[in-house]
């Protein structure tokens, strides 16, 4: 039976519901993940924020700063909404582990929303966009990299250059949700990522992308490799801050 008749007849006797509210999808509704109603109601940010003490960076004469607060931050955070959101939560819990590739439409809406806010005052044709990359093994039984295909949307509305094999990661670390401690995720991730081809990240601004900050040690990683690559300034653009 085709996937498309599949659908139909599930359809029919268990009609979509929105994965927040619960009520039942109507045909006006963009996603077939959330309805209209639940997904404008996500607030999102309008700033950018320090990566080590996490402050909101203060507008300098009115305009959006992109003033590093303490000079060893090694990039500038760049997050559409905060995790504690539950709309957030589900609908990344659904990309990341149940491997619902519909949510990447509306995950995607919300971070080119939150981009159109920064590029008020912040011009990202000057950017090139990295995505943080998988282990090959985890990748290939994922089926996908969700950052890579948030890259790649990005990429595409803004018209920007994507670098998507650059940034490879070359040691299979253990999950960061199974480490709780800061320092252990640091270890976890030292000498996790390598960069593939240096000139064409030297002196070059970058928007690294990837889906949620909770520690930071991931960014922090991959930003800290860039930055020995010769990287210029690094945006770190994820859905969500969980902290």
């Amino acid at each position: 039976m085709p996937q498309s008749l599949k659908n139909l007849v599930l359809n029919i006797f268990f009609p979509p519901a929105c994965l927040t509210c619960e009520k039942g999808l109507v045909k006006d509704d963009k996603y077939q993940l959330v309805c209209g109603e639940c997904f404008v109601g996500i607030p999102l940010y309008n700033s950018l924020f320090c990566s080590i003490c996490l402050k909101r960076l203060p507008p300098v004469n009115g305009q959006m700063s992109m003033v590093k607060c303490h000079d060893e931050a090694l990039y500038l955070l760049a997050p559409a909404a905060n995790y504690s959101d539950p709309r957030i939560q589900k609908l990344i819990w659904q990309m990341k582990y149940k491997n619902w590739l519909t949510a990447a439409e509306p995950i995607g809406d919300l971070l080119t929303a939150y981009c159109h806010n920064l590029s008020r005052n912040l011009d990202l044709s000057k950017y090139i966009v990295v995505p943080v990359p998988l282990y090959p093994k985890r990748e290939l039984k994922r089926g996908f990299n969700q950052a890579a295909i948030l890259a790649n949307v990005i990429g595409k509305r803004f018209f920007l250059p994507l670098e998507k094999n650059n940034l490879i990661r070359v040691k299979d670390t253990k999950t960061q949700t199974d480490l709780k401690d800061y320092q252990a995720r640091e270890e976890n991730l030292r000498g996790a990522f390598q960069i593939t081809d240096s000139a064409a990240l030297k002196n070059k601004n970058i928007v690294l992308v990837d889906d949620v900050f909770t520690s930071g040690a991931t960014l922090n990683e991959a930003a800290r490799v860039l930055n020995s690559a010769g990287a210029k300034k690094i945006l770190a653009l994820v859905v969500a801050r969980a902290r």
